[in-house]
C-alpha cells in the first residue's frame, strides 16, 4: 500500500508542474487550487503532530529528566550528609534522610510515568528498577517484565541487572570485571555510580569502592557549584530585567513609535492578506515535506549511538532546510514581485539614525534582560492558571540528552543552532515579515497580538505558548522602538544560548 506521506508529494509535483509550465489562462486557478491543497496538506499534518504520543504525554521537561534533576539533588544531599559533621545530632540525619527518600519516590514515580509512556524503551524500566532497589522495594516483577520485552537490549539489561542484585557476591574476580565494565557501557550519571557502588559493596572491593565513590561526590559537588552560580545567575537578570522594564516605563518616552517613524516599521508596500498567507501555508508545508525525506533518511538511523556530535550536526541540518525556505518564500512570493530589497522589506537594518550596530545590539541585550522576569511571570501565570507543567517542545529533551554527554564540538553546534540560525530564520519570518505587513494594516497592539500568537502557536508547544508569546510581544516591542530587527534577533539569540546554558549547568556529568 502507498505511504499517503508520498501521495501527497506526487500531487505537490504535479500541481506545482501545473502552475509553472501551462498557460496563463489557466495558471492562477491551478495556483489557487495549489494553495488550498498545501493549506489541508498542513492540516492534516499539524493533526498528527499535536496527537502524537509525543506530544500528548504530560512533564514539562519529560519524566525522565525530571528525575535526573531530582535523583542529582538526592546525591548531592547524601554527599553533604556524608562528609558535613554539623549533622552528627541525630534529629537532623533523620530529618536529611527522610528528605532524601521523599526524593527518590518522587523521582520514582516520574520514571514510571515515563516507563508507561514508551513500554518499549528497556532503558526507561531498566531506570524504574534500580531507583525502585535503592528505596529497598522488591524487583522481580519489573525485571521479568524487562527481559519480556524481548529485544537484545532488554534481555542484556535484565542479565545485568538480575545478577548485580541477586548473584554479584557469588561471582569470581573475571566475571565482576566483566559486570563492572557492562555496566559503565550501558548506564551513566546517577545510575552508573549507584549500581557501581552497589555491585563493589557487594562483592567486597574497597579500594574501586573508595575510587567510585570519591567520583560520585565529586560530580554532586560540582552540580551543587554549579546550581548556586546559575540561581544567582537567574536573581541577577530577573532584578535586571526588571530595572530595564521600569525604566522603560517611566524614564523613556511613552509614545512608542512617534508618527513620523512609522512608516519604518510597517512593511514597505501593503502585501495583502493573501500574500501573507501565501508565504506562511508554503514555509509550513515545505516544513512537512522535508520532513517525509527526513523521517525516511533517519528511519533506521540511532543517533544516540553516533554521538551528541552527529545529533547536534543533523540538528543543525534539519532546521537549516525546514526553516531557511521560508526567507525565499518571504522574498519570491512578497518581496521580489514589488521590487523590494530583502533587507529593507523585513527592516534588517544596522543603522538607524545615531544607534549604529554597537547600540543596535545593545538594545538587543536589554531586551533580553527585559524577556527573563516577563517570561518567569508567564510561566508562574501558565502554572497557576492554566496547568501547565513547562515546555514540551521535544527539542529541549534532544538538547539535554546532548547536554549529558559534555561534548564541547556539540555544545558548539547546538550554541549556532539555537543561538544564530533559529534568531535569524524566526525573527525575519515573524517580526521582519508577519509583524511590520500587520503594522501596514492596523496598530501596535492588534499587530503585537496576532504575530505572537502565531509565533507561538507555530511552535506546537501547548505548556510554552504564553511565555513564547510573550517573547514575541518583548521583541515586537523592540522592533517598534529601534526601527530595525536586529535587536530582536540578538535578544532571540541571547534567550536561547541562555536556555541550553541552563540546561549544560543543569545536566552535565
Amino acid at each position: 500500500m502507498a505511504d499517503p506521506n508520498y501521495l501527497w508529494l506526487y500531487g505537490f509535483v504535479l500541481l506545482a508542474a501545473g502552475s509553472i509550465f501551462t498557460k496563463e489562462k489557466i495558471k492562477k486557478t491551478i495556483t489557487g487550487v495549489l494553495l488550498v491543497y498545501a493549506t489541508v496538506f498542513v492540516c492534516q499534518g499539524l493533526w498528527a503532530s499535536v496527537h502524537s504520543p509525543a506530544k500528548t504525554a504530560k512533564g514539562g521537561l519529560g519524566n525522565s529528566n525530571n528525575a535526573d534533576v531530582l535523583l542529582k539533588i538526592e546525591s548531592a544531599v547524601n554527599t553533604f550528609q556524608r562528609n558535613a559533621s554539623s549533622l552528627s545530632p541525630a534529629q537532623p540525619i533523620e530529618a536529611v534522610n527522610k528528605r532524601r527518600a521523599e526524593l527518590l519516590v518522587q523521582a520514582e514515580d516520574l520514571l514510571k510515568k515515563n516507563a508507561a509512556e514508551q513500554p518499549s524503551d528497556p532503558m526507561a524500566l531498566a531506570r524504574v528498577i534500580i531507583v525502585s532497589r535503592e528505596l529497598g522495594r522488591p524487583t522481580k516483577t519489573n525485571l521479568e517484565r524487562l527481559e519480556a520485552i524481548g529485544t537484545d537490549k532488554s534481555k542484556q539489561l535484565a542479565r545485568i541487572l538480575n545478577t548485580l542484585y541477586n548473584n554479584a557476591h557469588s561471582l569470581d574476580a573475571e566475571k565482576r570485571k566483566q559486570l563492572a565494565n557492562e555496566i559503565d557501557a550501558e548506564f551513566s550519571g546517577w545510575y552508573r555510580a549507584v549500581t557501581l557502588m552497589r555491585l563493589y559493596n557487594a562483592t567486597h572491593q574497597t579500594e574501586a569502592l573508595k575510587k567510585v565513590t570519591a567520583e560520585f561526590d565529586d560530580a554532586n559537588l560540582r552540580f551543587v557549584a554549579r546550581a548556586i552560580f546559575l540561581l544567582g545567575l537567574i536573581v541577577f537578570s530577573i532584578l535586571g530585567g526588571s530595572i530595564v522594564i521600569l525604566a522603560t516605563l517611566f524614564i523613556m518616552p511613552r509614545r512608542i513609535t512617534p508618527p513620523e517613524h512609522r512608516e519604518q516599521v510597517a512593511a514597505p508596500q501593503k502585501y495583502g492578506a493573501l500574500t501573507i498567507y501565501s508565504v506562511f501555508i508554503a514555509w509550513l508545508a515545505t516544513q512537512q515535506v522535508i520532513s517525509v525525506f527526513l523521517q525516511a533518511a533517519l528511519k533506521d538511523a540511532h543517533l544516540s549511538k553516533q554521538g551528541a556530535l552527529v545529533a547536534g550536526s543533523v540538528m543543525f541540518f534539519m532546521y537549516l532546510i525546514a526553516n531557511g525556505p521560508g526567507i525565499l518564500w518571504v522574498y519570491f512570493l512578497a518581496l521580489k514581485p514589488r521590487a523590494i530589497k530583502l533587507f529593507e522589506g523585513v527592516r534588517l537594518r544596522f543603522k538607524v539614525d545615531r544607534n549604529g550596530p554597537f547600540r543596535l545590539v545593545m538594545y538587543g541585550i536589554l531586551t533580553w534582560l527585559a524577556a527573563v522576569p516577563c517570561v518567569v511571570l508567564s510561566y508562574l501565570i501558565a502554572a497557576k492558571y492554566f496547568g501547565s507543567q513547562g515546555s514540551s517542545n521535544p527539542v529541549i529533551s534532544f538538547v539535554m540528552q546532548a547536554a549529558k554527554t559534555n561534548s564541547i564540538p556539540a555544545a558548539v553546534i547546538f550554541y549556532l543552532t539555537l543561538g544564530v540560525l533559529a534568531p535569524i530564520c524566526e525573527e525575519i519570518l515573524f517580526r521582519g515579515f508577519l509583524y511590520t505587513a500587520l503594522r501596514r494594516y492596523w496598530g501596535i497592539l492588534p499587530s503585537m497580538l496576532l504575530s505572537a500568537g502565531l509565533f507561538a502557536g507555530v511552535h506546537l508547544d501547548a505548556g510554552g505558548f504564553l511565555p513564547l508569546m510573550t517573547l514575541g510581544m518583548l521583541f515586537a516591542f523592540t522592533l517598534e522602538k529601534t526601527r530595525s530587527i536586529l535587536p530582536c534577533m540578538v535578544a532571540h539569540g541571547l534567550w536561547n544560548s541562555g536556555t541550553f546554558t541552563m540546561v549544560l549547568l543543569v545536566f552535565s556529568p
